[in-house]
């Protein structure tokens, strides 16, 4: 759906999703299989995302975190090695964005939250009918969590600059299937940080 003109911070949420030791930093299994040129472009995003998460809560836009949490029972373990693996350090949300008061913590299993976990209930518990898509990967994990949401009815807003892939192509390759596949209009649904923040910042004033 296309966001309504007026941004609502009470019901709206930034999904941060995947930004976990493992995705980040060299040793994680998902980082090394990204290689430095990746390492290098996510932990570069670690300032953004901070701004980001600061404005939200600063304006009353709810903050998720939807990192993956994984058990050596999970199907995506058939297409993948084990990784970011449920209560360890690799899974650990990254320090410098580490979740505060008032945020939500979803783990997650599977690429979407919507598969594995009660995100859903909880956001319209919460009346959020927007969401703001960040973390990794644009082509994939963001991707299905967008499908999902768009199918059940959400507005959905992706920050352009807060979101990577392995690789630049794979990025903008999931920015374009966004605007394909989901979004109504492209040009108020794709947006970078700072015009985000600046929506966010005016709509609490």
């Amino acid at each position: 759906m296309s966001p309504k003109t007026e941004v609502e911070p009470g019901a709206s949420a930034i999904v941060v999703i995947d930004f976990v030791n493992d995705f980040v930093f060299p040793g994680g299994v998902i980082a090394d299989a990204g290689g430095a040129g990746y390492q290098a472009r996510v932990q570069a995003m670690l300032p953004t995302l901070q701004r980001l998460l600061d404005a939200a809560r600063e304006a009353g836009v709810t903050v998720i975190h939807a990192p993956d949490a994984h058990t050596p029972e999970d199907v995506e373990l058939r297409k993948w090695p084990a990784h970011a693996m449920k209560g360890t350090e690799k899974a650990a949300i990254v320090a410098a964005i580490a979740p505060k008061a008032g945020d939500l913590v979803i783990e997650k299993s599977t690429y979407s939250p919507f598969v594995s976990t009660d995100i859903d209930a909880q956001l319209r518990q919460r009346g959020i009918s927007r969401l703001y898509i960040t973390g990794l990967h644009t082509d994939c994990c963001a991707r299905h969590t967008s499908g999902d949401a768009f199918q059940r009815g959400y507005e959905l807003v992706w920050i352009s600059d807060a979101l990577q892939a392995f690789t630049e192509e794979a990025h903008r390759q999931g920015l374009e299937y966004f605007k394909t596949w989901y979004a109504s209009d492209p040009a108020a649904q794709i947006k970078t940080a700072d015009e985000v923040i600046a929506e966010w910042r005016a709509a609490a004033a």
